[in-house]
């Protein structure tokens, strides 16, 4: 099976200040903004970095209900992108990795995607655009 990393995503507080930062401060070049989503993609190389408002995020995951600032809440997220998302989870879950949620579309992100934590909680995508080959 292989992952390949393909976005950092940071669950951040304050999305337009966020944008801004990344943006004009560090002067990273935005490929796609999405203000009613809330959503913007920084070109960073091969590996790019997302913002998304840490409660869409939650939403996404089920963890709606624990608040902003909890410490069990994310702050970013890895992205990998596997061939086969109900694969790769099978996969996983043979080796006891217990997840956040299974395998499900989200077709508002054009994606199927599953998460789960690793030992220290930190939050991890498996992903797979819909209706891509490749």
């Amino acid at each position: 099976m292989k992952m390949k990393l393909l976005q950092i995503r940071l669950l951040v507080k304050d999305f337009r200040k966020s944008v801004s930062f990344y943006k004009n401060h560090l002067e990273l070049p935005i490929s796609l903004y999405e203000e009613e989503m809330e959503y913007a993609l920084f070109e960073t190389g091969e590996t790019k970095i997302e913002l998304l408002p840490r409660n869409v995020m939650a939403e996404g995951v089920g963890e709606e209900h624990k608040p902003v600032d909890a410490e069990t809440q994310s702050s970013f997220l890895f992205q990998f992108k596997v061939e086969d998302v109900d694969k790769s989870y099978s996969n996983f879950r043979e080796k006891n990795i217990m997840f956040v949620n299974p395998p499900h579309d989200r077709t508002d992100w054009g994606a199927r995607v599953a998460h789960f934590r690793d030992p220290d909680g930190n939050l991890i995508e498996i992903y797979r655009m819909l209706g891509r080959d490749k």
